[in-house]
């Protein structure tokens, strides 16, 4: 080995060079190299026991390495440098989050040099011309005031070279100062010939939202796409991603950003979301390997119907070539579902799917609508074919698909029987309905009709069903689920009756 024709001064000082990323490869490459590394192996096992995987939280063995906000880690960094490599998963989610006193007293109790953190600012390859001077005046700023400071946020993710999975602040803003910082860390790490040294986030994988931002203004998804256009992004958990009714083109994503956003993406969860057809369509045409793709409803406010729908469509047209895990779900989901129609005959390699029952009850009641017009002679050509709706699982389960996860959410005590189920409502031109869990016992009952004759030709590789059974549910609808479980098991069909969801479960990837 060549590098061990070196004099030892040579080869100490690279080992200090190689701190951390091949420090242990060094260590372990001979007993000469073991020797050199060996001063600084304690220093290393303490640094990365204390950074690799961080969040902030108070150590309580070691209260010198307390470190709760966005200002006492930048300081941190600013006094040792080392500190920022060793960090390869950061949940940042508590900043500024928890009761923590007067920060700054605490930091210059503790050697706080706001020189070093200038000089950072200073010399930061992210922040043109006098960029840095007003990010750290916000820092001093908010630092005294003891405030949550997004520019302190914004900055720490331009020195994070080794990083490979970012939780985001629960406080997390965005605003243009940011969204330009966003926009320059992309760049430098989508340069060719780009090192995990001089490029921060060049290694992430994974980035996800606090869930807290869904209880204050909503997370728009397209503030946060930037960082969707990093060289290895792989998965992005958006619990609070939102599209603006009413501005759908300055919210899609692919219209302000270049291409390359979003084309490395394998698995998208976008929980507590509030997505439209459109919305949704756009953000799937920016990730054309997106593999699993796990979405929930959350909509309290007053507004147009959901159109599941257009949903499902929109999902089916951008990424039923490719897409292989699909969840839709609802979450605190209180307003009306839009009447439609929906197929997922064109997903061609998805293998576990989960939905409502609602939707299927959406595109029965469809059905059922266009046969009175019919019968009344008010239908026109206009109206959709619903022959689907009288295919087994209502043309909903795609031929692929191995495991099916239906749901009936939001039962409550007492619910039973037909008395609750939604009229149809008009609104705008638009018949809509109040999703129920007391109409899914019809469901159930239209969607395995004749299951078992039609299973092999048209669900021949369908393997397990597990169908949402709370202790709440109607008598009527658990009878309907039990009906189900000897009709399935003549086809070799498993069916589990699911009194919760369980992660262990549902174990889309990514969760």
């Amino acid at each position: 080995m060549a590098l061990l024709g070196l004099p030892n001064e040579l080869l100490t000082l690279i080992v200090s060079h190689a701190i951390p990323e091949g420090f242990e490869s060094l260590c372990l490459a001979c007993r000469r190299l073991h020797t050199l590394c060996k001063p600084f192996i304690k220093q290393h096992n303490v640094l990365r026991s204390h950074f690799r995987n961080f969040n902030y939280y108070e150590k309580i063995v070691d209260p010198s390495f307390t470190i709760r906000t966005s200002f006492e880690l930048i300081a941190r960094i600013a006094e040792e440098p080392v500190v920022a490599r060793y960090i390869q998963h950061a949940d940042f989610k508590m900043d500024l989050r928890l009761p923590v006193g007067k920060r700054l007293w605490l930091m210059e109790d503790s050697g706080y040099r706001p020189d070093t953190v200038r000089d950072l600012f200073a010399s930061s390859r992210y922040l043109s011309g006098t960029d840095w001077q007003d990010y750290f005046t916000k820092y001093e700023r908010d630092l005294a005031d003891n405030r949550y400071c997004q520019a302190a946020a914004a900055f720490l993710l331009t020195l994070l070279p080794n990083v490979k999975s970012v939780v985001l602040p629960s406080s997390w803003t965005s605003d243009k100062d940011t969204e330009k910082l966003l926009e320059a860390i992309v760049d430098h790490a989508r340069q060719p010939n780009t090192t995990s040294i001089n490029a921060s986030l060049s290694l992430l994988i994974t980035l996800k939202t606090s869930f807290s931002l869904v209880t204050r203004q909503g997370f728009v998804l397209n503030k946060i796409t930037p960082l969707l256009a990093l060289p290895r992004i792989r998965s992005f958990h958006g619990p609070s991603s939102v599209s603006h009714v009413g501005a759908r083109k300055p919210s899609s994503p692919c219209q302000l950003l270049p291409p390359s956003v979003g084309e490395t993406m394998e698995i998208a969860h976008l929980l507590s979301s509030n997505l439209d057809g459109p919305a949704m369509e756009h953000f799937l045409r920016c990730t054309p390997r997106l593999k699993t793709l796990v979405y929930s409803h959350s909509s309290k406010q007053v507004g147009p119907p959901w159109d599941i729908c257009a949903l499902v469509t929109a999902i089916v047209k951008e990424a039923g070539s490719h897409l292989e895990e699909l969840s839709i779900t609802t979450h605190d989901f209180t307003g009306k579902i839009a009447l439609g129609t929906a197929t997922m005959r064109d997903f061609a390699r998805l293998q576990k799917l989960e939905i409502p029952l609602d939707l299927a009850t959406c595109v029965i009641r469809s059905a059922a609508e266009l046969e009175t017009k019919e019968s009344i002679g008010t239908g026109s050509v206009a109206d959709a074919d619903q022959s689907h709706a009288d295919l087994l699982m209502c043309d909903l389960v795609p031929a692929s698909v191995t495991r099916l996860f239906l749901r009936s959410d939001e039962w409550g005590h007492g619910d039973d029987g037909h008395d609750s189920i939604g009229l149809l409502e008009m609104g705008d031109g638009v018949p809509r309905f109040k999703g129920r869990p007391q109409q899914h016992d019809r469901t159930l009952e239209t969607m395995f009709q004749g299951f078992a004759e039609k299973k092999d030709s048209q669900l021949p590789s369908l393997k397990e069903i597990r169908i949402s059974y709370p202790a709440t549910a109607g008598e009527a609808y658990k009878a309907q689920c039990k009906n189900l479980l000897p009709e399935a098991e003549k086809v070799g069909v498993t069916v589990y009756l699911d009194g919760g969801r369980y992660l262990s479960v549902m174990d889309f990837a990514g969760t």
